[in-house]
């Protein structure tokens, strides 16, 4: 996932007066031109930020737009505005930069209060200031210096800023208890619950380390304290609800669901149109995964936990050499990346369990960061993530203008995924490669059912927001049953769907993993039959950026509509006549087709939103220990 702050989009920045990184010449001509500062991460101070210099900066084109003189051109009041207006862009890096260091610092030590302080703070200030430059800046939208802005931002945004309408107080009080409940919702997942069983005390960590535990008891134990995880964080997202429900008042919409669509994501499709699709993935999505998980191999994917397992700078060395065989600028990306040490993917149990990149537009950059599961889903995060780093560190779009079209930044990082799917057998061995190959693919579909399964719960609650725990769960439950799951015993409540950090952090996020998974999956069959072509499209899609919405961007580059059903059955079916190809090379069902479950601890890449069952991730969980043992027995 690519991470933003509240009321902010991050992009990265075109810097002044800095060093540039030399680019071939074919990359050269795709993306436009960019500088990027040679800082290593250790490098980058966080030093807080205030706001004055920006302020004054404001203060100073006020002054000098509302003043009669303003209307008409003049060299050296024109002169006066280019400079403020620079300085202003420059600020603005400054203040976005500076929210991702100490956002970064927080992911890194979630027990950091101090951190959590300082980020909630810079994220309320970043709310206000990004507020007055709209206003201060939509002055000049009506003077013979309106190309100042124009020739960054764009005629359609001019014509917003006259529009502008000021942040009440009212939503900056509303924004402020929306950061402080994200905040509260991360502690409380931080925290260990507690389930009491004869007089002993379980947690989640002594579970899983037990070796002792009858299957029944197991079970019993693992409910006990799946309810309590729920009602601890539960609680918490019924408050949300509610503050983003005003929040959507606030600004004419009746449900958040469709303020967020428009306002958050810019889609350009709604909240009606996407049932179409939501409907297409019941009908012909869900028996495709049941035929996946038909022909998974669980002792294929646990011998390839066992045999890739790696951290940091190895999963780096082993991803590195395929870059260049897509595409030598992603390569020279790639290397700029990992010689400023732009990342944190080490495992760490301070971290909170989250995955991002982020931009750092003061040095023309972006991180990024990580709590590894462990596994060679690892090795999926480093992909993904680096098809966001690599359109952020392309984009020359300023932080104040860029757009959040965040369904084609996930093509960016799941198309990269499903193209590397080529190089599975260089990199883990011909049964290893076969496993990581189809784990992809099973992840794409399972992707695409998260994605509009999470949707559609999201879209209810905030149809009927003043719905109890126990209704949000029992909802949980009868949709999820929709798309696939499906439960032992006859409890109403699901309860899970608190682990998935999105229902929190970024609401009505989840539906852009199914809209760019299906782009992916299209990419990928393209890439079987024409790979330089896919290869091709790829590379427009990460030069576009996000500055254009989802369904215009697919049309440009040639990809299919997937709002049309036959669109979506088509998909479905050339993903399995591509199983029955393999399945009949094969001559049996022993295919090891691999799922992967959704998001562990609700992390918030969803490189791994599959339809196993929690309860499954969780058995899985407890047997990693065992795994490096006895790598070809089933726990």
């Amino acid at each position: 996932m690519k991470k933003t702050f509240r009321a902010l989009r991050l992009g990265a920045i075109l810097l002044a007066a800095c060093l540039t990184l030399t680019l071939p010449a074919q990359a050269a001509a795709r993306y436009p031109e960019k500088e990027h500062l040679p800082v290593d991460f250790a490098d980058m101070e966080y030093t807080g930020y205030d706001g004055a210099a920006l302020r004054s900066a404001l203060s100073a084109l006020e002054q000098i737009a509302a003043s009669p003189a303003a209307q008409t051109e003049d060299a050296e009041i024109r002169a006066a505005l280019e400079a403020l207006y620079g300085r202003i862009l420059s600020e603005v890096d400054q203040l976005s930069t500076q929210s991702a260091l100490i956002g970064i610092r927080y992911d890194a030590n979630g027990a950091d209060q101090e951190a959590a302080d300082e980020s909630a703070a810079l994220s309320q200030l970043s709310v206000q200031l990004f507020d007055e430059c709209y206003r201060t800046l939509g002055l000049l939208a009506d003077t013979p210096y309106r190309d100042i802005l124009e020739r960054d931002a764009g005629p359609e945004i001019l014509d917003e800023l006259r529009n502008y309408q000021a942040l009440t107080a009212r939503e900056a009080a509303l924004y402020e208890e929306e950061e402080r409940l994200v905040q509260a919702y991360d502690q409380a997942m931080a925290q260990p619950v507690q389930a009491v069983r004869e007089g002993q005390v379980w947690t989640e960590e002594s579970l899983a380390q037990d070796r002792e535990l009858d299957d029944e008891t197991w079970w019993e134990i693992s409910a006990q304290l799946e309810r309590e995880r729920n009602r601890a964080a539960g609680e918490i997202f019924l408050q949300l609800v509610r503050v983003r429900t005003e929040i959507a008042k606030e600004n004419g919409y009746d449900s958040y669901a469709d303020y967020a669509y428009r306002e958050s994501y810019g889609r350009d499709y709604t909240t009606e149109d996407i049932e179409a699709v939501r409907r297409a993935a019941k009908r012909y999505w869900v028996p495709l995964e049941a035929r996946l998980m038909d022909a998974l191999s669980q002792r294929d994917l646990r011998a390839l936990d066992v045999r890739t397992r790696a951290y940091g700078d190895d999963i780096l060395d082993a991803v590195e050499p395929y870059m260049a065989r897509i595409d030598p600028e992603l390569a020279e990306t790639f290397a700029f990346m990992r010689q400023y040490h732009l990342y944190d993917i080490a495992p760490s149990d301070s971290k909170l369990p989250v995955g991002y990149t982020v931009g750092l537009p003061a040095y023309g950059t972006a991180f990024i960061f990580d709590d590894p599961y462990g596994d060679h889903q690892d090795y999926s995060t480093v992909i993904h993530e680096f098809g966001h780093f690599n359109e952020t560190f392309h984009s020359a779009e300023h932080d104040l203008w860029s757009s959040f079209h965040i369904d084609v930044g996930e093509i960016h990082s799941q198309g990269l995924e499903v193209l590397f799917t080529a190089y599975a057998g260089e990199m883990f061995g011909p049964e290893g490669g076969r496993a990581f190959y189809w784990a992809t693919i099973s992840n794409m579909v399972s992707s695409v059912l998260e994605g509009c399964m999470y949707d559609e719960f999201q879209t209810a609650v905030y149809e009927d927001p003043d719905m109890t725990l126990e209704e949000v769960n029992r909802l949980f439950k009868d949709i999820s049953e929709e798309y696939g799951y499906s439960y032992e015993g006859d409890g109403e409540e699901s309860y899970f769907w608190v682990e998935i950090t999105h229902n929190f952090q970024s609401p009505m996020y989840y539906i852009s993993y199914a809209t760019s998974a299906l782009s992916a999956l299209d990419l990928w069959l393209i890439s079987l039959e024409d790979w330089d072509t896919a290869v091709d499209i790829y590379l427009d899609l990460a030069a576009m950026g996000l500055s254009q919405p989802y369904r215009e961007t697919v049309e440009a580059v040639g990809l299919r509509d997937i709002f049309h059903e036959r669109t979506m059955r088509l998909l479905a079916d050339g993903i399995q006549d591509r199983l029955s190809e393999e399945t009949g090379e094969r001559g049996s069902w022993e295919l090891p087709v691999v799922l992967l479950g959704a998001g562990f601890g609700g992390a918030v890449i969803l490189i791994a939103a599959g339809a196993l069952l929690v309860c499954r991730r969780r058995r899985r969980a407890a047997a990693l220990a065992q795994a490096a043992e006895t790598p070809w027995e089933l726990p």
